[in-house]
């Protein structure tokens, strides 16, 4: 793909030839080779090759285009290629447009730019370069479903993976207006999640796509719940393919996500922060019966696996999910309590067969996509919905066990031997890429790699893998405490991009250095009295006892000081009213 900047224009044109033509000063959009010409006076700045076109950005000083530079091929669909976005840049309409506004707001549109690059280069976005044929954005039974009524891909992209709709609002509204193909050849969704492939014997392909949902997107413990819509915090769509050829495949889809209630855990220097709820019963009942009638419609009947604790806070979130469940008194969805942490005790994962017991009814029932031939043979009919507390380590593995469960009815129904499963290149194929997979998923909402992931990437829990688990369980609380307000306002702003008033932001950073700053400091003036006034070994370790309690009262008193906050995300303005179960 090439694009020409020009004081007055930017002009792509893709491999088919087809041009796509931005005007800088009125923002209008043209579509067609005709528009490719340089007009008399008009300077062009640059020239230059490019992967793909993400869409237009309105920020503080104007208008910047998003585009990428490089893509990495990794998988195919019934032929159609998905590509790993990577190297984003945003490029302004004019060279020097940030001059037009105050310095305050050049200060501020500096790190929302860097919010967005930082969330576009996180080598987590992906799409395919044939959406007017192919729609990604849909698992391969939605897509099935769909495909033959000859839709453009902006009327069948799925809302909650279509990332950067927003920013191709005026390409979208142009093809509304004009029903050009060429037009829709420019619309090409991007999404927020995983993809993966393995082949065995260079003919069986398996794939791996995990669709990030964008609403209510966010970090570990700034998104929890869910909102008065129905959207949950960390949710997740998987789906598993095996494909023998374009014409005969199969597909089998979970989904994960928060606990569809009122909630928060806002970070505060705990490594566990207190869990707080919000609404009353009748308060948290609608969006809950709004997020399952949702999966209903989209999946069909719905088999709700809470792997969370029965102690503590997760007890009281726990007892009011299973009620919740309950009063909807739907035929259409169940509600299963495996108490992970307590089954699986002492590492033994393998009383996980317990829960895949109680939902293989559900598993077998429910089915899978097949299509032999290019005829479908079977519909999925319903889902499994997985969640923990963070919808992260335990939910990774059962997951992965649950496909597993259903991979051996995917290999005879190809007509695959069974023993295909347990042979060691493709068993190790499927491990690696589970385990890739919550590694991934991990990072994108806490900042790290999965604990518990040496079980899915081996099939058991080691004392290497404990050793990981505490150091990014530690890496974790840093980030958490410490870095996930920016993160969280990179995703709110590329994700509410519309409905944000920037001018009001207050910009990061002008607030001083960090408050870890000033511990270090005291630290340090301690260690050189302490160094240069030597004094008895049992003071020595008085003082030092003694200090550090000091810091850590203060550290507690202060802790909504201390922590990274974000700025452009609401809070608790989005919730009801507090309440305690």
């Amino acid at each position: 793909m090439e694009l020409i900047n020009t004081n007055e224009k930017f002009i792509l044109t893709n491999r088919k030839k087809n041009v796509l033509v931005i005007e800088k000063q009125n923002n209008e959009i043209y579509v067609g080779a005709e528009f490719n010409k340089i007009n008399e006076g008009e300077r062009v700045s640059n020239q230059t090759s490019i992967a793909g076109f993400i869409g237009i950005a309105n920020l503080l000083s104007g208008n910047y285009l998003i585009v990428f530079r490089d893509s990495k091929r990794v998988g195919d669909v019934l032929g159609n290629e998905i590509y790993q976005i990577k190297a984003v840049e945003l490029i302004p309409y004019h060279p020097n447009q940030q001059s037009l506004v105050s310095i305050p707001e050049q200060h501020s549109e500096e790190q929302h730019l860097e919010m967005i690059r930082w969330l576009l280069n996180s080598k987590d976005f992906y799409y395919c370069p044939n959406s007017v044929e192919f729609d990604v954005t849909q698992t391969l039974q939605r897509w099935n479903t769909i495909k033959d009524q000859k839709k453009p891909i902006w009327e069948t992209a799925d809302p909650r993976f279509f990332w950067n709709s927003d920013y191709l609002e005026r390409v979208i509204k142009l093809a509304k207006s004009t029903n050009n193909n060429e037009v829709c050849q420019w619309i090409v969704p991007i999404f927020m999640g995983f993809v993966e492939t393995g082949t065995l014997n260079g003919k069986v392909e398996f794939t791996l796509i995990s669709r990030r949902n964008l609403n209510r997107a966010g970090t570990r413990y700034y998104v929890r719940g869910i909102d008065k819509e129905g959207n949950v915090a960390n949710n997740v769509e998987t789906e598993q393919i095996i494909q023998i050829s374009k014409d005969t495949y199969s597909s089998f889809v979970q989904v994960r996500g928060s606990i569809p209630l009122f909630w928060s855990q806002f970070p505060d220097l705990k490594y566990k922060p207190k869990v707080q709820f919000y609404g009353t019963q009748q308060e948290n009942d609608r969006p809950l019966s709004i997020h399952f009638n949702q999966l209903n419609q989209i999946y069909g009947n719905v088999t709700a696996v809470n792997l969370i604790d029965r102690k503590g806070s997760e007890l009281a979130l726990g007892n009011a999910f299973e009620k919740g469940v309950k009063d909807l008194k739907s035929e259409k969805t169940r509600f299963v309590w495996f108490d992970f942490h307590k089954e699986c005790a002492k590492m033994r994962y393998d009383k996980i067969q317990i829960l895949i017991d109680l939902i293989k009814p559900d598993i077998d029932k429910n089915s899978y996509f097949y299509v032999r031939h290019g005829q479908v043979v079977s519909r999925q009919t319903g889902i499994i919905r997985t969640n923990c507390i963070d919808n992260l380590d335990r939910t990774n593995v059962v997951q992965s066990i649950i496909t597993r469960n259903s991979l051996t009815n995917q290999l005879d129904q190809l007509k695959l031997e069974s023993s295909v499963f347990s042979d060691n290149h493709f068993n190790g194929i499927f491990k690696n890429i589970w385990a890739n997979h919550g590694d991934t998923i991990s990072l994108q909402y806490s900042g790290t790699g999965a604990l518990k992931n040496d079980f899915t990437r081996t099939g058991k829990r080691s004392l290497r893998g404990v050793i990981r688990d505490g150091e990014n369980s530690l890496a974790r609380y840093y980030l958490n405490n410490f870095r996930d307000g920016v993160r969280q306002d990179s995703f709110y702003l590329f994700t509410h991009h519309n409905d944000i008033d920037l001018a009001n932001h207050v910009e990061r950073g002008s607030v001083g250095p960090s408050p870890i700053f000033y511990f270090l400091v005291i630290l340090l003036l301690a260690f050189v009295f302490w160094w240069s006034y030597p004094i008895h070994p049992i003071a020595s370790v008085i003082f030092w006892v003694g200090l550090l309690f000091i810091l850590k009262k203060i550290a507690f008193k202060y802790n909504r000081e201390i922590v990274d906050k974000p700025r452009l995300f609401p809070l608790e303005s989005s919730y009801p009213l507090k309440r305690n179960l």
